[in-house]
């Protein structure tokens, strides 16, 4: 796990948090990739849990690679109070509850089994 150091302001004077990074790929087959992104940061009213997260589902077709799922929080969704949201496919955003990155890992291998035939036909054109 990579250490990068964030700079919390708490009157006087400077307090030093650690923050934690998680970057990788996890290559499922040769045509389906999912990148991971997590970074610990400081609790705020935008991320009240003090995780910033991206989980890309991604498959290659003939154009190149594409994303289908997507699990982030890196903006509000339009209309919503959210920053936790999913993105399935074509579909608009959907707001979700944050509990783990495990829980969100799981619900995506989830997803993914669940759609295998509109996946694989997806990866057919």
């Amino acid at each position: 796990m990579l250490l990068a150091y964030n700079y919390l302001y708490f009157n006087n004077p400077i307090y030093f948090v650690p923050e934690r990074v998680i970057k990788e790929t996890r290559i499922l087959a040769a045509d389906e990739i999912i990148d991971i992104s997590v970074t610990q940061v400081p609790i705020s009213s935008g991320i009240p849990h003090g995780v910033r997260y991206s989980f890309n589902y991604r498959v290659r077709t003939s154009d190149g690679w594409r994303t289908l799922i997507r699990f982030d929080n890196a903006h509000v969704i339009k209309g919503h109070c959210k920053r936790d949201h999913k993105h399935i496919f074509e579909n608009d955003a959907q707001e979700i509850e944050f509990n783990s990155p495990k829980e969100l890992i799981n619900e995506l291998m989830s997803l993914i089994e669940n759609n295998r035939r509109k996946i694989d036909e997806i990866k057919r054109r």
